[in-house]
């Protein structure tokens, strides 16, 4: 597996910022630092995150929406306005449209409305889709895709079944595990795009409109034969990327299994994005990056094209010590 140059971050000095906080104990590539956003007291026990349509980060976590205001432009948040006290399970998945946030949580996915604009939702929210949300192998994020339509990723528990599948022409009909849906853009019905996931937790999209993913592993299946490490998939729609439950996977042989562009052993994926920008060096731009919660790694496949799919190739971008 390919590895980046590492460096440890040492701390700042007094003499070297006032307000910036470089953050200690996390190994980057040569030429990157680590800097602290909010703390504890802003951002407690945090689910998931997005930006607003300002480009405002904004968090969730256990009965609260919150947008993080960076009112002197530090690079530092220094306080937050609370956008909801819900959801009481916190967001796994948020979505800002103009004003208004679609996001999961509670009984389902659900959207809170703020017409005047005020940063703060009107009112409890409007349930859209009941969906098993709040716990780990539920309803995790979603997005709108560059076609207009909505998707979503679920874990294997959040209860997708055939009745999800309202549009004829839904690639899967009968889905097994977890599962990534598609929504139409007014929210009427939708389809089941690609299904025999575990607990992939969340997905994203790059340039040229493919998604990706970051599937979890089964720990419990550890070191036996039919163990699978948590993979990156390229999801193509009607492919299953193999598991059915505890102890039964599909070979990765199987013709209609999405491709894998890297394993990374045991670990709990999070957060997935594509790195769409020109800040970082060439090597990132078009990136993959993903979170493992459980190992406190970010990771990286750079996308390289070949043939009509992507290289496969990845390496640890950082990690705490």
């Amino acid at each position: 597996m390919l590895q980046a140059d590492e460096r440890e971050v040492p701390p700042v000095s007094a003499t070297e910022a006032d307000s910036k906080i470089v953050v200690d104990g996390i190994k980057v590539p040569d030429g990157f630092h680590v800097e602290l956003y909010a703390d504890d007291d802003l951002a407690h026990d945090v689910h998931s995150m997005t930006m607003d349509s300002k480009g405002r980060v904004v968090v969730s976590g256990p009965g609260y929406i919150r947008i993080l205001i960076d009112s002197n432009n530090d690079g530092r948040a220094d306080t937050f306005k609370q956008f909801a006290d819900k959801p009481d399970t916190g967001s796994q998945g948020m979505f800002f449209l103009g004003s208004s946030l679609l996001c999961s949580g509670d009984q389902g996915l659900q959207i809170f409305r703020d017409n005047n604009q005020d940063d703060v939702a009107d009112g409890p929210p409007q349930v859209f889709l009941k969906i098993s949300a709040g716990g780990e192998h539920h309803v995790h994020s979603i997005q709108k895709g560059p076609d207009g339509w909505w998707y979503v990723m679920a874990g294997n528990f959040a209860g997708v079944t055939p009745s999800y599948a309202t549009v004829p022409t839904s690639p899967i009909k009968k889905p097994v595990s977890g599962t990534l849906l598609r929504l139409k853009p007014d929210l009427s019905g939708g389809e089941i795009v690609s299904d025999g996931f575990r607990n992939a937790y969340d997905f994203t999209f790059n340039g040229t409109g493919d998604f990706f993913t970051y599937d979890s592993d089964d720990e419990r299946d550890i070191s036996l034969p039919w163990y699978l490490p948590t993979q990156v998939f390229h999801i193509l729609p009607l492919s299953n990327a193999g598991y059915v439950t505890v102890g039964l996977k599909r070979p990765g042989s199987y013709p209609d299994m999405p491709p894998v562009l890297a394993t990374f052993g045991r670990g709990s994926p999070t957060g997935v994005t594509c790195y769409q920008h020109h800040q970082f060096p060439q090597t990132y731009h078009g990136a993959l990056f993903m979170l493992d919660w459980t190992l406190g790694r970010i990771l990286t496949v750079p996308l390289v094209q070949e043939g009509a799919g992507w290289k496969k190739d990845g390496f640890v971008f950082a990690e705490g010590r």
